[in-house]
């Protein structure tokens, strides 16, 4: 990448829009960029690398502390880069997130950040994106590398490239872990550990559930008391004897419960036979008693079979009586209606004769009519002639009225004129010694700036010292519990230790009670026994026991974990002091390090700030008068110009209107000949033409009613009278029909056999009556008929058999199904011991079977996770490994500048000695001075020595980088400082250094005051600071 052009408007301390061009720099590929302290040097890098990626360079600079303080609300920040790469040309612009006003209202509104990428081609720009995301995207993918590479290649910053050989290993692990991206090494290594930690566990879980299932083992009274404890081979091996001898007991049991079962078939078989005759002769009985109530019932059943019948024949007769009653009905309601429709007729004539004899009467009055138009519309002409003059009239003397008005308006301008001429003369000779007031206001603001930003590190100071003060109490605390924590597990692990033993000592006075002399002993195979275990005072149950081991676990877990915070906040302790040291070294205070000192330094930071502030409140307070004075001075020249355009308007509008004075008066003159009404008052003529209209309105309307009322009577009486006429026919009609249903009624009741209406309607029963009396007789009858039938049945199969007697049978079917109940029982429960042993024997061999495949797995797995891990005899770990191969790379490149700029004197190497107390490995640094052929730590190189090794290590790093990412063009490069600390010889030697970089079209950009480089080097980049801002251009000697 090879930069072009710079653009810069209201960023960092550039007030006004900056353009740095760097292609005027033409041959002159190493520049010089020169300024006063705080003029704004290191803020041409932020602004590249908050263009290319929106963030600034520095580690202490962020995105909210861009916008310049000397830009005006209005003044919008942005940076624009334009630069080259593989051939083509690039230009972007990003604008960071700022407040500006509102467009409509008062307040602030907030601007969201924005960037715009381009490709230039054939002088023609095109849009690639415009989305935050995808410009950053896109940034990475062109130049192959991401923010912190891109930094750490392009840029060499104040102290931070100081780091990489002054800090840690740790340290300098994670600053080469963010540059070469080697978390996945790391996270392999993790992937490791989880594994071997899981499987681990997994073992561990094998093993627990073995114990388990022995544990769930049936043995048999005979069995050892201590056989569980016994190896898992000879546990195995007895188990498989356990089952053999299950089997063949469980094989002679169910030959006994075969014999039990045949027995009591025979006597289950004799009791249902004599059970079934038995319920054979009481169901006889039943059906008797049933048979003779249901002959008792009979007459009964004959009457409801008469009601029945006649209630069947009337229901045949009903629909005859319903289409008579209906026809009965619709007689009636004609009638009703036939009635109703004559009234109406009779009144409807009586209406229509009287409307008529008013028609004939309207009907003559129609000339009367037309004369009263006539007149009404001769009226409201003369009123619209009145009216039309009259305003003409009023129009002119308003015109006359408005000239004199404006008149008297412009001569009250000409007056305003002269007074603010004399105004703005005063006012400008207040407005002198303002820039001397603003100079003096800047100094004062830099001041405070460089107090504030002094007091926010004692703050921070403060803040750190307060932390450090709460993991100093925090270790009292947790290092208190620490010992709690190992008083209890020394406590805990001595009653188990006890209680294990007091179980050894039981189970050998068990064994001792089985002893006798010249029977040989179990455990030794002595015959003699001379001194038997005694008997324990007090022995803890299984479940006591496993409760305990489980609180010693627990206490192990407990400990482990507090001695885990006890490491953890000693390290940060140490970590935070080594922090609280480093930042009141920067302050360069005279004092010891203390809560009073850092005290005393925020409230003398306090005070010269307030003093400060008040001094520069005053020069701004004379400033902003003098600002408003300017206000005022343009508003006043503003108001000078509207005032004479509008003196011009004036003029020139009481010119028109005396034209237009004399045009009216023509007009009015030709209109009073126009007028021959014999009033001046239109009022009157309106009052008189409503009254006109009022009359022949309200007699046209009379006449429009009485025709409009005559036609809806005549209308009414025509149609009325048809309906009386078709009334009269329905009428004739139904009483027809009424007749013919009387005579089908009559006759369909003589049909069946009914001698009267009366007879009839009281045979009458409901549908739902009528069904339920058929059920009566239907379910009646069948019920006779299945008694008889089954009473003759029952008779035939008990004829010549006598009742039979059950109980002694019951009884001894009884007491047989108790035995084989109980033999039952005893088969059972061999059988739930014998599959339990068979599922145990299985679940244990796919145990061991599984638990010995995970073995085998774990042992490789946890090798490799302790090699990667760093627990060998490098103490390297495998990210490590992989990052002290880039180390290596980067110190061959880094020492062919380092031996340029020494004379041939030191050279980096990585040190090969292995850390103590655990520590990783690896990546320490050291130098060889090859005047004393010793090696040391880089730590020992003076302050000039360090920025040398610095600026080799990171010229190297930026080669190797560029080679490890394909395709990175590094054409572009910054230094920041240092230079000063170098001798002359040191100086002459990194500058042939750096000439040496210009091989290949580099680009070298150094920051710095040596005057020696001001001399060396002919381009210069100045930045001079005021108080507009800064400003910044190309000077060449």
């Amino acid at each position: 990448m090879k930069a072009l052009t710079l653009t810069m408007a209201a960023f960092g301390p550039y007030r006004h829009k900056q353009v740095v061009d760097f292609t005027t720099l033409g041959e002159e590929s190493i520049f010089l960029i020169t300024g006063p302290t705080g003029a704004g040097k290191t803020t041409i890098f932020d602004a590249m690398c908050f263009a290319l990626y929106g963030r600034a360079s520095g580690s202490d600079r962020d995105q909210d502390s861009m916008r310049s303080h000397f830009a005006d609300s209005g003044e919008p920040t942005y940076v624009e880069f334009t630069f080259e790469l593989r051939g083509k040309t690039y230009r972007i612009v990003r604008m960071p997130k700022q407040m500006k006003k509102k467009e409509r209202g008062e307040g602030w509104k907030e601007d969201p950040a924005r960037a715009d990428f381009y490709i230039i081609q054939d002088e023609e720009e095109k849009l690639v994106a415009s989305k935050i995301k995808e410009v950053n995207e896109y940034i990475e993918e062109i130049l192959g590398l991401d923010y912190e590479q891109f930094r750490k290649m392009i840029m060499i910053p104040q102290g931070e490239f100081r780091k990489l050989i002054s800090e840690n290993s740790k340290e300098r692990e994670e600053i080469l872990q963010r540059i070469f991206k080697t978390e996945f090494f790391a996270e392999v290594t993790d992937y490791f550990k989880k594994q071997s930690k899981a499987l681990e566990t997994e073992i561990n879980q094998f093993e627990w559930k073995i114990s388990q299932e022995k544990e769930r083992i049936v043995w048999g009274e005979e069995a050892d008391a201590d056989l569980e404890n016994e190896e898992l081979s000879k546990v195995r091996e007895r188990l498989n004897e356990r089952i053999d001898h299950q089997k063949q007991m469980v094989s002679d049991e169910k030959a006994y419960v075969n014999q039990l079962q045949q027995t009591t078939d025979t006597l289950q078989n004799q009791y249902f036979e004599s059970k079934q005759l038995l319920d054979l002769f009481e169901e006889r009985d039943r059906l008797s008693i049933e048979h003779q109530k249901l002959e008792e019932n009979s007459t009964a059943i004959k009457g409801l079979e008469k009601e029945y019948a006649d209630a069947k024949q009337a229901a045949e007769v009903r629909p005859y009586e319903k289409q008579y009653e209906e026809r009965k009905r619709e007689l009636d309601q004609l009638c009703s209606t036939q009635k109703e429709r004559e009234e109406t007729y009779n009144r409807v004539k009586s209406e229509f004769h009287d409307v008529h004899e008013e028609y004939v009467k309207e009907a003559d009055q129609q000339e009367d009519r037309d004369r009263l138009k006539e007149a009404w519309q001769q009226k409201l002409r003369e009123k619209e002639h009145l009216e039309e003059f009259l305003k003409k009239n009023q129009g002119l003397e308003d015109l006359e009225k408005d000239m004199d008005k404006k008149r008297r308006s412009l001569s009250d301008l000409k007056e305003t004129e002269q007074k603010i001429h004399e105004d703005t003369k005063l006012m400008k000779e207040k407005m002198k010694g303002e820039r001397s007031l603003r100079e003096a206001a800047y100094e004062k603001k830099q001041s405070y700036q460089n107090l504030k930003i002094r007091k926010e590190t004692v703050e921070r100071l403060s803040k750190e010292w307060f932390q450090l003060a709460k993991l100093r109490t925090k270790y009292q605390s947790i290092f208190k519990g620490y010992q709690e924590e190992k008083q209890t597990l020394q406590s805990i692990k001595e009653t188990y230790e006890k209680a294990l033993d007091d179980i050894r000592k039981h189970h050998a006075y068990t064994l001792s009670l089985h002893l006798s002399d010249g029977t040989p002993c179990p455990v030794c195979g002595s015959p003699e026994h001379p001194d038997l275990a005694g008997k324990p005072d007090e022995v803890m149950s299984e479940e006591q026991v496993d409760r305990l081991r489980e609180r010693h676990k627990e206490a192990e877990r407990s400990f482990e974990k507090v001695q885990d915070e006890l490491i953890q906040v000693k390290s940060e302790g140490e970590a935070q002091r080594q922090l609280t040291e480093s930042i009141w070294s920067d302050l360069k205070v005279e004092h010891e390090l203390s809560e009073d000192s850092i005290e005393e330094e925020r409230q003398t930071c306090s005070d010269e700030m307030k003093k400060i502030l008040e001094e520069y409140n005053d020069l701004k307070e004379k400033i902003e008068a003098i600002q408003t004075i300017e206000k005022k001075v343009d508003q006043m020249d503003q108001h000078l110009e509207s005032l004479k355009k509008e003196k011009d308007a004036l003029q020139q509008t009481i010119n028109d209107q005396q034209q237009e004075q004399t045009k009216r008066k023509t007009e009015l003159e030709t209109l009073k000949e126009n007028v021959s009404s014999t009033t001046d008052h239109p009022g009157e003529l309106v009052e008189e033409a409503a009254k006109l209209e009022n009359l022949y309105k309200n007699a046209d309307k009379k006449w429009k009613d009485i025709q409009s009322l005559y036609q809806r009577k005549r209308d009414e009486w025509q149609k009325i009278q048809t309906s009386v006429e078709e009334g009269q026919n329905y009428l004739d009609q139904g009483k027809k029909a009424l007749e013919q249903r009387k005579t089908e009624f009559d006759q369909t009741l003589v049909q069946f056999s009914f001698e009267s209406v009366e007879e009839y309607q009281s045979a009458i029963r409901a549908p739902q009556k009528m069904e339920q009396m058929i059920n009566e007789i239907q379910q009646y009858q069948q019920r006779v008929h299945v008694v008889n039938e089954r009473l003759e049945e029952l008779n035939q199969k008990l004829k010549e058999k006598e009742r039979p007697e059950l109980n002694a049978v019951q009884e001894k079917l009884e007491e047989m199904q108790e035995k084989l109940n109980a033999q039952r029982e005893v088969v059972n429960h061999l059988n739930v011991s014998l599959q339990q042993n068979e599922s145990i024997r299985e679940n244990i061999r796919a145990l061991v079977e599984e638990q010995g495949e995970l073995a085998a797995k774990y042992y490789d797995i946890a090798e490799l996770a302790q090699i990667a891990n760093g627990d060998n005899h490098l103490r390297l770990s495998l990210e490590r490994y992989v990052l002290a191969s880039y180390l290596d790379e980067i110190l061959i490149q880094a020492n062919l500048r380092l031996d340029q700029m020494t004379d041939h004197r030191y050279q980096l190497i990585r040190s090969d000695s292995i850390a103590k107390r655990g520590a990783q490995s690896g990546l320490d640094l050291e130098v060889i001075d090859h005047h004393t052929g010793q090696q040391r730590s880089v730590r020992t190189l003076s302050g000039g020595e360090g920025f040398k090794t610095s600026l080799s290590l990171a010229l190297g790093m930026a080669d190797v980088v560029q080679a490890h990412a394909g395709g990175v063009q590094l054409d572009t490069l910054f230094i920041d400082e240092g230079f000063g600390t170098l001798d002359d010889l040191s100086l002459e030697q990194a500058i042939g250094c750096l000439r040496s970089l210009q091989d290949g079209n580099r680009m070298l950009g150094i920051i710095s005051h040596v005057q020696q480089l001001k001399e060396e080097i002919p381009a210069k980049l100045q930045i001079d600071a005021g108080p507009e801002g800064s400003k910044v251009e190309f000077v060449f000697q």
